[in-house]
């Protein structure tokens, strides 16, 4: 018993015992601070490449999806004029705030031009069908202009867009218009 116990002394002896660990540079190993000061602009000046190829992408993607925008609104315009009958001709612009979200009016310097204004953030909000209501409603309106100027009416605009799109995605739009912040007078504010 007195040989084990010795034993198990010495074991705990030698596990608490902790080696000295000493780690020493050679000259060669270490670097002088000019070549420090290399490394480091070198390390900013490739964070300074990769942060300019983030943001080139990202003005690449906005600009890319801008495009997207204008190619398949002018492709339903186009559509959505002929199942309609209008014969004016209609521009589309992007704008960053539009207080009733998507607009129409007659351009004063281009007669039988009118121009449909869209807000960026809402129009990207919109699926394609969402979209095809939306120009067919807003093209209502450029038909009550052309036809019974004094009778602008969301519903008269409404009936027109029918013709075209269904009750379904048009209420979709008008759910999405729901959740914006309200302004006095504008469509929005008529559907609350």
């Amino acid at each position: 018993m007195l040989k084990f116990a010795a034993r198990e002394l010495n074991v705990q002896q030698r596990l608490l015992q902790v080696p000295e660990i000493r780690c020493k540079w050679s000259e060669e190993d270490e670097v002088s601070q000019p070549e420090n000061w290399k490394r480091f602009i070198t390390f900013r000046v490739w964070m300074l490449l990769v942060l300019m190829f983030l943001l080139q992408a990202s003005a690449t993607s906005q600009l890319t999806r801008a495009e997207y925008n204008a190619k398949r609104i002018k492709i339903l315009i186009d559509e959505l004029k002929k199942e309609l009958e209008i014969d004016k001709e209609i521009e589309a612009i992007f704008v960053p705030k539009n207080e009733m979200i998507v607009s129409v009016q007659p351009v004063r310097e281009r007669k039988g031009v009118y121009e449909i204004s869209f807000e960026e953030n809402f129009l990207n909000t919109l699926d394609d069908n969402e979209l095809r209501a939306v120009i067919a409603h807003e093209l209502g309106h450029v038909w009550i202009f052309t036809h019974h100027p004094y009778l602008q009416t969301e519903d008269l605009a409404n009936s027109i867009a029918f013709k075209a799109v269904t009750q379904e995605s048009l209420d979709r739009v008008y759910d999405k218009v729901r959740t914006r912040n309200i302004v006095a007078g504008t469509l929005s504010a008529t559907l609350h």
